[in-house]
Parts: C-alpha cells; structure tokens; sequence
C-alpha cells in the first residue's frame, strides 16, 4: 500500500492544525449541471479523505460509496457524516466494483500518489467501472508546484519522494493528461489555484466522460 502510515497518522495531525480549511473548499460547485446530469445518481468518491466532497454529493442528490485507505479517515469522516456509506481499499489494487455499474466516481486530490504507470492502471480501472456515459471528475496537483527541495527526491519525472513526509506525491502537465485521457472525452480540463492546509496550491480540474 501507497503511503499507508503517512495517510494514518501524520496527515491528519496536519489537518487538525490548519483548522479543516479544506472542507469549505466547495470546488464542484462551479460545475454543478454537468455534474448533476447523470441519470444514475450512483457515485464513488475515491480517496474521500475527511469527505467534504461526500456531502457535496449527497447533498445534491447522490448515493454516495466513501472509500479511502486510511481507516482512520473513514473514522474521522464519519463524526462529521454519521450516515456516510464507507468503504476500505487501496485502489493501486483492483477496485471492487462491477463493470459498467457507477454513473460518477470523484477522485478529488487522491489520484497523484502513483508512478505514470500505476496512474495510467487505475484511470483504466475506473473505466472499467462507470458505466457508458459516467463522468470522473477530480482535482490533481499541477506541474506548477514546486518539490524541488532537500526533503524530496525525483523518482522519475514529475514523481517524487518526500523523505520528511515519508510519501509520495506527483505533478501533472497537459501533455500527461492528453496520455491519461486518450479513450475519455475531456468535458473539462482547468489548470486552478486553491488552497490546502493554509498554502497556495496549483491543480488540474478535470471532467471526463466515458
């Protein structure tokens, strides 16, 4: 598993010291309508984390299936949504879901862990997964933040290891995500600038469709 002590302990001792700032980062909203058109109103949010983005789709009317690696994120994410429905694993695996069963699977800051390798297996996974005409919609870290400093070593281009953390993280362009979105039709693709945990962060918004 990826990362799996980071993600189990020091990540959420950051989260409580930046105050959770992160859960009013309502992202989705600017694309509300073509979010919501999915007929299907099964969704996935992959790597929920804290699960802010959980109730923005309940909220708007989806069943949501909350999965992460962590268990204590899932713990965490159900003080704040006691009816949250939870899943545990690690999606560098197979996921566990039928072919063609998922309308929506959101995967919002969790898919730029990976080597490209194990990045361009798990895009086909969810394929496998949403059903004709399902989105993924998500955020990853854009090629405009810098890890080029003492604690992180390249492991191959734009994929680090950050020695201080004990983690991995990577940085996306648009020509990887022309590799990442060859079989999809890109609805949306937006390089944004948000913050996380207190600091200015560069990301990809992206819709895709299958």
């Amino acid at each position: 598993m990826y990362d799996e002590k980071y993600w189990n302990e020091t990540y959420y001792k950051d989260v409580e010291k930046s105050k959770l700032d992160f859960l009013k980062d309502n992202w989705m909203d600017k694309y509300k309508k073509i979010i919501c058109s999915v007929q299907n109103k099964k969704a996935i949010d992959l790597g929920c984390g804290l699960g802010q983005d959980t109730k923005w789709l309940s909220d708007n009317g989806f069943n949501v299936i909350s999965c992460d690696l962590s268990k204590p994120a899932l713990l965490k994410l159900k003080d704040f949504y006691p009816e949250a429905k939870t899943l545990r694993f690690d999606m560098t695996e197979k996921l566990p879901f039928d072919d063609n069963s998922v309308a929506l699977i959101n995967a919002n800051l969790s898919l730029h862990y990976f080597t490209m390798d194990k990045t361009i297996e798990i895009f086909n996974e969810i394929y496998r997964v949403l059903e004709p005409g399902g989105l993924l919609i998500g955020r990853m870290n854009s090629d405009k933040n810098n890890y080029n400093n003492e604690n992180c070593i390249e492991i191959e281009k734009n994929f680090y290891y950050d020695e201080k953390y004990k983690r991995h993280r990577r940085l996306f362009n648009k020509k990887q995500f022309e590799l990442l979105s060859k079989k999809w039709e890109v609805v949306i693709l937006n390089e944004d600038e948000t913050v996380r945990m207190g600091n200015k962060k560069y990301t990809w918004e992206f819709i895709f469709r299958k």
